[in-house]
C-alpha cells in the first residue's frame, strides 16, 4: 500500500502543477522570455511579474535554481504591485518543490502562507470566485499529499474532502477522479472498506463520464481488489474483465499497476465454489515474470498470490518459499505484513513445524497490536490538528461574515441617511469597526508591508533631503555633504527594496553591509551561520524593520545587530539605546505597531518567537528565535 500511496502521489503532484485546464505551462517560451529581460525594452510593472512567474513555471522542470530565483523576483514584484495571485501561486511551488525534496515541514510551511494569502485575497474583492477557489483546491490537495506521504491517514483525507467541493462545484470531472481514488485507498488502509468502496465507485463513474480510461481503470483495480477479498465471485467477475482488458492493453505504460491486478485475478480463480486452478497458474506465470523489476509492495503482492496457489494445490515448500518473498525483514516489518505472517503460520503448520508456526502467529499479534497503538496515538494527533484547523477556519469566515454585514450596513445607511447627525455616528461607528478587521486581516497576510515600508523611505527621507538639495543649490551654499547623507539614505533603501548582497554572499555579510550603510549601527556575527535562503531573507526582512524602527521611533544613536546560531536554532538580536517602547499608561505592555505585527507573520511559519526588553529611555532589546 505505501508504493501505491507514492505512485498516486507522484500523479497528483503533476496534476497540481496544472490543476487547471486553462493552466497549461508546458510550452512556455523560456529563451525567449529570458531574452525579452536582456533586451533593450524589458518589460516593466504587470507585465513583468507576469514574465517572472512564466520563467519559473517554465524551468521548474529543468532548472530549478534558476525557477527559484525566478520565484524570488515574482514574490518581490508581487508585494510592490499588490499582486496576491501570482504570490500564493509561486508559493505553492516553493512547496512543491520541498516536497520534491520530502522536506515535508517546509512544504507544508510555504503551503500554510499561500492559504494565508488565498484568504486575503477572499477579502480583498479584486479577485474572482473561480480564481480563489482554484488556488485553494490545489493547496488542499497539495497539503494532503504531504500528510498522505507521511501516513497520517486522517488529515489526509480532511484536506482532500475540503478540495472535493470546489472540483463538485465547477464540474472539474478528472479531478474529482484522482481525488476519490486517493480518498479510497486512504479508507481502505484504514479498514473502511464501505467507505473505500463508495470512492472507487465515483473513480470509475466519473472517469467514464470525463472519457478518462485511466480512471475507470483506477475504480475498477480499487473495486476488484475489494470484491476479491469479500469473496464476492460475481460482482469480482465483473470488474475483472474490464480491468483485465485496460491494464494488458496498457502493461507497458502500467507496469507497476498491472501484476497486482494479476495477483487479484489469481485470488479470483482460487475463490471458493469457482475454483479455476488452471487460469489461476496462468496469471500467477505471467505475474511472477514480471515480479523481479517491481518495487517491494507490488512484488510482495504478487509473492503472496501465488503462495496461495501453491498452498491450494499442495505444494507446500514453494507456498513457503514465495511467502517467506513476501513479507518485509524482521526489522522492516509493517502492518502491511500481517496478513504473510498469518500465511507463514499456516504454511509451517501443514508441514508439521509447529515451532514455527507459534513464531509467525505471535509475530503477527505483536505486529497487529503495534500497528493498532501507532494507529490510535496517531489518530488522537491528527484529529487535533483538524479541530485546530477547523476553528481557524470558522474564525476565517466570521470574519468574511463580519465583513460583509459591515457593508451591507454602510449600504442601508447611505440610502436610509435623513440627517447629517446620523450620517456622521453611523461613519464613526463603521469606521471603527473597519480598523478591528483591518487588525485582524493584518495578522493573517502582510503583502502590503513591503509596499508601505519602501513609499514611507522614499518620502520621510529620500523626499525632505532632496527639496533641502534644490533649496541650497539654488541658493550657492555647500551641498556635497548632503549629496553624501541624500546616498546613504538611498543605500538604505535599496537594501531593503532588492538585497543583492544577500541573495549573493548569504545572511552574514548582508547585515554587515546593511549596518556599514545605517550612521552608528554595527553588525556582530557569533558562530557558523548556514540557513536556507528563505530563513535568510525572513531574518534580513526582520532586521531591517528594526533598524528602521530604531531609527525612526526611538531615536537611537546605536544599533548593534547580532546573529547566532547553535542547538537546532537561529537567533537575530537588534539592541539600541533609543527611548524604549513607552506604555500608553502605568501597568500595560508596551503597544507593538503594524511593523512588529508583520514580523510576527513573517517568521509564524517558521514557529519563530519575538521577545521584547524595553525600559523607558534606556533601549530595547528585540530578541527573534526560529528553530531548525
Amino acid at each position: 500500500m505505501a508504493i501505491m500511496r507514492r505512485l498516486l502521489c507522484i500523479v497528483l503532484t503533476a496534476f497540481c502543477l496544472s490543476l487547471s485546464a486553462y493552466n497549461d505551462h508546458r510550452n512556455v517560451r523560456c529563451d525567449s522570455l529570458e531574452a525579452l529581460l536582456a533586451g533593450k525594452h524589458p518589460p516593466k510593472g504587470a507585465e513583468l511579474l507576469g514574465v517572472y512567474n512564466d520563467l519559473m513555471r517554465g524551468l521548474l522542470p529543468y532548472d530549478a535554481e534558476k525557477a527559484v530565483d525566478y520565484g524570488h523576483k515574482a514574490i518581490a514584484l508581487s508585494y510592490k504591485l499588490n499582486d496576491m495571485s501570482i504570490r500564493q501561486y509561486v508559493l505553492r511551488h516553493f512547496g512543491l518543490i520541498s516536497y520534491g525534496r520530502e522536506d515535508y515541514d517546509e512544504a507544508l510551511g510555504y503551503f500554510d502562507w499561500a492559504l494565508a494569502v488565498t484568504d486575503s485575497m477572499a477579502r480583498s474583492r479584486r479577485y474572482t470566485q473561480l480564481n480563489i477557489d482554484d488556488a485553494r483546491s490545489a493547496l488542499y490537495g497539495s497539503i494532503a499529499n504531504v500528510y498522505n506521504m507521511q501516513g497520517k491517514a486522517h488529515l489526509a483525507i480532511h484536506y482532500y474532502q475540503l478540495a472535493l467541493p470546489i472540483f463538485e462545484k465547477y464540474r472539474w470531472q478528472e479531478s474529482q477522479a484522482v481525488l476519490h481514488y486517493n480518498l479510497g485507498e486512504l479508507y481502505y488502509s484504514m479498514g473502511n472498506i464501505e467507505s473505500s468502496e463508495e470512492h472507487f465507485l465515483s473513480t470509475a463513474t466519473l472517469g467514464e463520464s470525463a472519457g478518462d480510461s485511466l480512471m475507470m481503470a483506477y475504480g475498477w483495480k480499487g473495486l476488484l481488489g475489494i470484491y476479491v477479498q469479500q469473496g464476492d465471485y460475481v460482482k469480482a467477475r465483473d470488474v475483472a474483465t474490464r480491468c483485465w482488458a485496460y491494464y494488458h492493453a496498457h502493461r507497458v505504460e502500467e507496469a507497476a499497476d498491472y501484476p497486482v491486478v494479476l495477483a487479484c485475478l489469481v485470488r479470483l480463480h482460487m475463490l471458493k465454489g469457482h475454483e479455476d486452478l488452471l487460469s489461476a497458474r496462468t496469471y500467477a506465470q505471467e505475474a511472477l515474470s514480471l515480479a523481479d523489476s517491481l518495487a517491494f509492495q507490488s512484488r510482495s503482492e504478487v509473492y503472496a498470490a501465488c503462495s496461495e496457489l501453491f498452498m491450494v494445490e499442495g505444494r507446500w515448500q514453494q507456498a513457503l518459499d514465495y511467502a517467506l518473498r513476501s513479507v518485509h525483514p524482521d526489522s522492516l516489518a509493517t502492518s502491511s505484513d500481517v496478513g504473510g505472517y498469518k500465511q507463514l503460520a499456516e504454511i509451517y503448520a501443514a508441514l508439521g513445524q509447529e515451532k514455527k508456526s507459534r513464531e509467525y502467529i505471535d509475530k503477527m499479534y505483536n505486529t497487529m497490536l503495534r500497528f493498532a497503538t501507532e494507529h490510535y496515538q496517531s489518530g488522537l494527533s491528527q484529529m487535533e490538528v483538524i479541530y485546530e484547523t477547523q476553528k481557524k477556519e470558522e474564525r476565517i469566515v466570521a470574519l468574511g461574515k463580519q465583513h460583509s454585514l459591515l457593508q451591507w450596513l454602510l449600504g442601508v445607511t447611505a440610502v436610509a441617511a435623513l440627517a447629517l447627525v446620523v450620517i456622521v455616528v453611523l461613519l464613526v461607528v463603521t469606521h471603527r469597526r473597519k480598523r478591528k478587521l483591518l487588525t485582524a486581516q493584518v495578522a493573517m497576510a502582510t503583502e502590503a508591508k513591503e509596499r508601505h515600508l519602501l513609499a514611507r523611505d522614499l518620502h520621510d527621507g529620500l523626499g525632505g533631503m532632496l527639496s533641502l538639495l534644490r533649496l541650497k543649490t539654488e541658493r550657492g551654499e555647500e551641498t556635497l555633504p548632503l549629496i553624501d547623507s541624500i546616498h546613504t539614505e538611498l543605500r538604505r533603501t535599496a537594501h531593503h527594496l532588492m538585497p543583492d548582497e544577500l541573495l549573493r554572499n548569504g545572511l552574514c555579510p548582508a547585515l554587515h553591509d546593511f549596518a556599514l550603510s545605517v550612521p552608528g549601527a554595527e553588525f556582530q556575527g557569533v558562530g557558523d551561520i548556514a540557513l536556507d535562503k528563505n530563513r535568510e531573507l525572513v531574518l534580513y526582512r526582520c532586521a531591517y524593520e528594526l533598524v528602521n524602527n530604531a531609527i525612526k521611533h526611538a531615536r537611537a544613536g546605536r544599533i548593534v545587530i547580532q546573529l547566532m546560531q547553535e542547538r537546532g536554532q537561529v537567533m537575530l538580536t537588534v539592541s539600541d539605546d533609543g527611548k524604549g517602547m513607552v506604555p500608553s499608561a502605568p501597568g500595560d505592555l508596551p503597544k507593538e505597531g503594524m511593523g512588529l505585527q508583520n514580523i510576527r507573520e513573517r517568521i509564524a511559519p517558521y514557529h519563530g518567537q519575538l521577545e521584547i526588553v524595553s525600559l523607558n529611555e534606556r533601549g530595547t532589546d528585540i530578541n527573534i528565535t526560529l528553530p531548525l
